[in-house]
């Protein structure tokens, strides 16, 4: 009986998903990074996920990285979540160039129910900057798809099914970042600003918008804190806040929470000769916890 309630509760879930996700699931920790800070760094990040966060904030990173990561969406091994990031430097005066390729599916008895890929382009650049301060702009260009896969069939197993078709979308991200002094950063994002819908006919919706702002400190060079405020059209606002310490220049402690619904991240980084290792645990107050494991490389500047 309590399998059968935790399905029921990890299929609501992802009905939910259904209704305003991403492609047709929301991911919205796509990175270790990101998921031990509940998401709230969105006004500082210097890592891949950065583009995935707030694509403002790609100008952060001093030179070309690269980030993978992994996660088993409430530790489910039916639900895997995948993405590759690059950030990119273009030549003086440009920016920079972020891409970024998600993947999610949801699979029974060895076979793909549906399937889901996002591929993103970011380009961030500088508004104004100097001496104490900088203002940052930044956009992301995503092109969605979903493959609906097979009907059950006679069979009952999908073998045998019907093709239901796919379906894809066009979407646009809009993001600005300021920074004061170097310990304090302001971020803002608006997610799917020209209202792409996915689907057709009766099947067709909206994906999911929202407007997200955050405040990052850096009361000391070890401690960065971090705030960020969500605000969806008929979803609650949530509070979304988080604690990175830097034990010493090779390892870093994060911890993170939010509101709607009340969830709980902690994790760290072991960085080394440019190579980071991240690991993130999510909490959930009714589903079991996801793990997420990133792994990152950063380029020597490429020009």
């Amino acid at each position: 009986m309590k399998n059968v309630n935790m399905l029921r509760a990890i299929m609501f879930s992802v009905l939910v998903g259904l209704s305003y996700g991403q492609v047709t699931t929301d991911t919205p920790y796509k990175s270790a990074a990101m998921g031990a800070l509940m998401g709230s760094n969105i006004a500082y990040s210097v890592d891949g996920s950065s583009l995935l966060l707030n694509p403002a904030s790609i100008g952060n990173i001093e030179n070309g990285t690269v980030l993978a990561s992994t996660q088993r969406i409430y530790n489910q091994s039916y639900l895997p979540h995948s993405i590759l990031a690059t950030v990119l430097d273009l030549p003086s005066g440009l920016g920079k160039l972020g891409l970024s390729f998600e993947s999610m599916s949801v699979s029974y008895q060895d076979r793909t129910l549906s399937g889901e890929t996002a591929l993103g382009l970011s380009h961030a650049f500088n508004l104004r900057e100097d001496r104490i301060s900088s203002l940052n702009m930044g956009y992301t260009l995503k092109y969605l798809s979903i493959d609906y896969g097979q009907s059950a069939g006679v069979t009952g197993d999908g073998s045998d099914g019907m093709d239901l078709g796919s379906a894809t979308a066009f979407a646009v991200d809009l993001g600005f970042q300021a920074t004061l002094s170097k310990r304090h950063w302001l971020g803002v994002v608006a997610h799917n600003i020209n209202r792409p819908m996915i689907g057709t006919g009766s099947a067709a919706f909206n994906l999911h918008r929202d407007i997200q702002a955050g405040f990052s400190y850096a009361p000391t060079q070890q401690v960065v804190t971090s705030f960020m405020l969500v605000s969806s059209p008929g979803f609650d606002t949530e509070l979304h806040a988080g604690l990175e310490y830097g034990l010493n220049t090779f390892f870093t402690l994060r911890a993170g929470i939010q509101s709607q619904p009340n969830r709980f991240g902690t994790g760290f980084s072991f960085k080394a000769k440019g190579i980071a290792l991240d690991y993130a645990l999510l909490t959930h107050p009714v589903l079991p916890a996801t793990h997420q494991l990133s792994l990152a490389y950063d380029f020597v500047d490429p020009f």
